[in-house]
């Protein structure tokens, strides 16, 4: 059995750059980050996405890495660069058996490091923009790093100041209520700034720029604030702050929702605006200097030159697999159209697995029958029974397969074949088999649906 992925159209929005002398051929996903400066390096790069600022724009469905790269065309990439862009799972099948050398840029760690560690097996090399969790990506035995954020644009600084002290950022209360709160009581001890937007229209003009984070993760903001010129005042957070920058030399900091020490703090620099300025000053320069897209791109240009393929991790089909499944269970609330697409690749990399003779767990395995049965119930097809079938086949003692044959041919009638593999089980009593394999294979259908 062969299993084929939907096919549907993909469509490029502009033509990528040519150059006549091209160092390395790199294709970036769903940003356009460090696409100028590595261009301005020699190498040609290609940004690849959903949104229409990317150059080559594809559907808004789970499309395959083999698909996307032959509709782009032209010689083959030498290095595949896929920024998480917020989302906990991929987008995009087909890591698993890509043969370009391909980089995972997890950026929002502190939110998906569980999932991010689960899916880096996938990928040759990961970058860590969150220093703390670098040890979880080492745990999954795949090469990794720490790469932090950095000022993504250039931004010239203000003598003019016309607020004492600002943020710029989301503030609702259903996303970040412990941000709300905090600034809430920050603006009734001290005049501050308010605002969402565009951050280059304010935080020159600030004497002082308060950062707040969402989990203690080295922020954007932080780099953004500096740049711009002014002071920053953020909280004392871990994830590579001190590394990176000095107390009391190029920012300030304060404890986490301590809003007194915050406030004081403002307070005191604003009576010593020598000092301040200085501190800023300091900032701005170690931005400038250190922490800059050209800065970050550098690094991107040294892994691509150097990064080769490594030995493909055992369970590398699974995983596709299962990721597969979780991002059809999230296109099932914004995007229904994709799901079958999702289910699809997710049975084509469950048969690659099968293929490989790749031993599996009994999550995988639950992972399995959810997506064989998620894929029946879209398509209208028998073809997850099928798959499941075969898996049992190669492996009868899978109890949790056993269980899933069990209701397949209780569910069609053929109590006789039920029987023989509850059997197998329960010698003296299949209908309680009958019963827990009703139990459990509809609890992990739930899980997966």
């Amino acid at each position: 059995m062969v299993l084929r992925a939907l096919r549907v159209p993909l469509y490029a929005r502009s033509e990528p750059p040519k150059r006549t002398e091209i160092l390395v051929k790199i294709v970036i996903f769903n940003q356009d980050w460090f696409a100028a400066e590595l261009r301005s390096l020699g190498h040609e790069v290609i940004t690849c996405g959903f949104e229409h600022h990317l150059e080559f724009q594809i559907p808004r469905y789970m499309n395959n890495i083999a698909d996307v790269l032959a509709n782009i065309g032209g010689p083959r990439p030498d290095a595949l660069i896929w920024h998480d862009n917020s989302m906990p799972v991929l987008l995009m099948s087909g890591f698993d058996t890509c043969e370009i050398p391909t980089i995972f840029y997890s950026v929002d760690t502190h939110h998906h490091h569980n999932i991010h560690s689960f899916i880096a097996p996938l990928f040759d090399y990961v970058l860590v923009a969150q220093k703390d969790y670098l040890p979880v990506f080492r745990e999954s035995d795949t090469p990794s790093s720490w790469f932090p954020l950095w000022a993504p644009r250039f931004v010239e600084a203000q003598s003019e100041k016309r607020f004492p002290a600002t943020f710029v950022g989301n503030l609702n209360p259903q996303l970040n209520p412990r941000r709300v709160a905090f600034f809430e009581a920050l603006q009734n001890k001290i005049p501050i700034h308010i605002a969402h937007g565009d951050y280059w229209e304010i935080f020159p003009y600030a004497d002082i720029v308060v950062n707040q984070t969402v989990k203690g993760d080295l922020n954007f903001r932080i780099f953004e604030a500096m740049m711009c010129g002014p002071l920053l005042l953020t909280e004392r957070t871990p994830n590579g702050l001190f590394d990176l920058f000095d107390e009391g030399t190029h920012l300030v900091t304060y404890t986490p929702d301590d809003v007194e020490e915050a406030a004081s703090k403002v307070q005191h620099l604003l009576r010593n605006p020598d000092r301040m300025r200085e501190i800023a000053r300091a900032g701005r320069d170690m931005v400038l200097n250190n922490h800059t897209a050209s800065h970050r791109a550098k690094t991107i240009e040294t892994l691509c030159l150097s990064l080769k393929k490594r030995r493909p991790h055992r369970d590398r089909h699974y995983i596709a697999m299962m990721n597969n499944v979780a991002a059809n269970k999230i296109n099932r609330k914004s995007n229904g159209v994709a799901c079958p697409h999702a289910a699809s690749y997710a049975l084509i990399a469950a048969e690659a697995g099968l293929t490989a003779g790749a031993p599996i767990t009994p999550t995988q395995t639950s992972y399995l029958i959810g997506a064989c049965s998620v894929f029946d119930c879209l398509t209208k097809t028998a073809v997850g029974e099928t798959l499941l079938s075969a898996f049992h086949a190669r492996i009868p003692n899978n109890p949790i397969l056993a269980f899933a044959m069990i209701r397949k041919h209780l569910n069609r009638g053929d109590k006789l074949s039920a029987e023989k593999i509850a059997l197998s089980i329960n010698p003296t009593d299949p209908h309680r088999v009958y019963v827990e394999a009703e139990k459990t294979v509809s609890t992990i259908i739930d899980s997966c649906c």
